[in-house]
């Protein structure tokens, strides 16, 4: 049996039906599944996902632990081939040090929550996997957010002194060579060009 014909089977499955009805009634029910093993739970996750009745809601998975939440958004993106899955982490490099940020988490939590604020659509944004901890971090408003986004097309006329600025303004280290995460540099040769990591 392919991959095509499991997802079918699933999505096809009157109990994945069920739990669609569950969770698109207007008031909140509590289902509880029992004896699921393996890939079955991304499998079930991926039929509700994708279910018409479900199109418009944006879904919200809470696993354990980071392992366990980044297993699931893998699994789930092999599933679905979605692109609109998120996995929300947390800030941290670890539990014990949390002065230590993991540029790459905050980067996908940024991302994450930029979908969210500002959909480019009436219709969903799509879906966050993530677990407890990363969930009891605060996060910036939503107006907050969208107010500091800095957005350039191409075709854009910039003035890189300004966007510099606004950069370094950011917490950006100003330094003579970009090679890691949150540094900016201008160009010694034309100090129009910008170099920078997020």
């Amino acid at each position: 049996m392919n991959l095509e014909m499991l997802t079918n089977r699933y999505a096809n499955d009157p109990r994945c039906f069920k739990i669609v009805d569950g969770i698109t009634l207007s008031e909140p029910q509590q289902i509880q599944l029992n004896g699921l093993h393996g890939s079955a739970a991304p499998f079930i996750v991926s039929a509700v996902f994708n279910h018409a009745s479900a199109a418009q809601q944006n879904h919200l998975v809470i696993l354990k632990d980071a392992e366990e939440a980044a297993y699931f958004h893998n699994t789930l993106e092999n599933i679905s081939s979605a692109l609109n899955l998120f996995y929300f982490p947390s800030s941290f490099k670890n539990k014990k040090n949390y002065r230590l940020l993991n540029a790459s988490h905050v980067m996908l939590r940024t991302e994450c929550l930029t979908r969210f604020a500002n959909p480019l659509s009436e219709n969903r944004v799509g879906a966050i996997i993530t677990y407890p901890e990363a969930l009891f971090e605060k996060v910036v408003l939503p107006k907050t957010l969208s107010a500091n986004i800095i957005s350039i097309k191409q075709g854009d006329t910039i003035a890189p002194p300004a966007i510099y600025e606004k950069f370094v303004g950011y917490g950006f280290t100003r330094t003579d060579f970009v090679y890691e995460p949150r540094t900016i540099c201008r160009s010694g040769r034309n100090p129009g060009y910008l170099f920078f990591r997020k």
